[in-house]
């Protein structure tokens, strides 16, 4: 079983380190080839998001309906190999837009059946390392693949596009000779799906915490680079050592991250983490390098300690007919945070200046901890123990 969990990991970062990889060319490809505005150029990057966010619950009640998850990773890695060369070869800019949208549908598919897949493979007491085992290949997909765009994209800005749809279309042909299919018990209808939302408000404990994680994360991806080049005149391969300070410890630590979630439980590292989380992003506007990278590397260790935890406990409260559902309200939720965090990031910095964003990230991460305490009061401290106790 671990080994099938190990290989939707390693699908998770085939997928990742392929989407990621065309960001460093958007310039090059979407603004030069097609003669896009910066705006429209915007439009091509968060038209993803809004797949995914759009599709992220749909798919999920599809398959808790089938009670299947292969045949829906399989396909969504086909898709998206297929709008890969697709974007690779569009007649125009709006055709061009039109086919990432549906990228990301396909894209979504397959990394929260992915998710869905762990609980449906592990013992209830490793959802954990179950699931750093998939965030890990996610994470690292995404540290690994803008570095690989840059490289193949500085001999043609095209070359991602065709280099990640063979990636994808390796993982799609790995996924149908060697994934299996648990099996799942169906649900009777999607509306199974909808109701868990309102019949399981623990669940708003992980929605929240996946919002707030990947909004701040919409701060390092849009102001933080900003930041290092106007304030400290940095080169970019010196702001991509700032950012691999985060990162890679985010990527890599993810499965201890999970071995600590189902040993102590789900709540105590989200709240002891998101304490030291918050207070080490409120600083990256008052710290200067070389010393900024101190809590850059603090934030992704204690980053990589949250997301397994809340992630696992998004299945601990998933009833079995549900879980497709469940996952995808929390991607849903990260979604919805990534979208809002560039623009919250680039509004405030603009307004107010770099460091006073950062101290706003440090701050929604302090309320939503906050908001997290109440609503475990109201709702009960069952959720406190560790996961062999739930």
């Amino acid at each position: 079983m671990t080994r099938q969990i190990a290989i939707l990991g390693i699908i998770c970062f085939m997928l990742l380190f392929s989407v990621t990889s065309i960001y460093p060319v958007i310039k090059h490809f979407v603004i030069d080839r097609y003669g896009a505005t910066l705006t429209q150029a915007g439009v091509f990057v968060s038209v993803n998001l809004i797949a995914y966010a759009l599709f992220s619950v749909f798919w999920g009640m599809i398959s808790d309906k089938f009670g299947k998850r292969k045949p829906f990773i399989v396909t969504g890695l086909l898709g998206n190999s297929i709008m890969l060369l697709l974007q690779a070869n569009a007649p125009d800019l709006k055709w061009l837009i039109i086919f990432r949208f549906v990228e990301g549908i396909f894209t979504v598919m397959v990394y929260s059946i992915a998710m869905t897949s762990v609980l449906d493979i592990a013992d209830r007491r490793k959802y954990g390392r179950g699931m750093g085992l998939v965030g890990m290949g996610i994470a690292a997909g995404m540290a690994f693949g803008t570095s690989f765009g840059g490289i193949v994209g500085n001999i043609n800005p095209v070359l991602p596009f065709y280099t990640s749809a063979a990636i994808i279309f390796t993982a799609f042909l790995l996924s149908l000779s060697i994934l299996r299919d648990f099996p799942v018990k169906p649900s009777h209808s999607m509306v199974e799906g909808v109701r868990v939302f309102w019949k399981e408000r623990g669940l708003a404990v992980p929605y929240i915490f996946s919002f707030v994680d990947r909004f701040t994360a919409g701060f390092f991806v849009s102001v933080f680079p900003v930041m290092l080049g106007l304030l400290y005149n940095m080169e970019p391969m010196k702001i991509g050592f700032y950012i691999s300070a985060f990162m890679m410890p985010f990527a890599l630590l993810q499965y201890p991250g999970g071995l600590i979630a189902d040993r102590y439980g789900r709540i105590v590292p989200l709240i002891l983490g998101s304490l030291v989380y918050g207070a080490s992003i409120s600083s990256v506007g008052f710290v200067e390098p070389p010393f900024l990278a101190i809590p850059l590397f603090l934030a992704g260790i204690v980053a990589a300690i949250m997301l397994p935890a809340s992630s696992a406990l998004s299945g601990d409260l998933a009833p079995r007919e549900s879980r497709g559902a469940v996952i995808g309200g929390f991607n849903l939720s990260g979604s919805l945070g990534f979208a809002f965090g560039p623009v919250t990031a680039a509004l405030i910095a603009e307004r107010y200046g770099f460091s006073e964003s950062f101290l706003f990230a440090g701050l929604s991460v302090f309320l939503t901890t906050m908001i997290a305490v109440l609503l475990l009061r109201r709702i009960g401290h069952g959720l406190l123990l560790p996961a062999k106790y739930i």
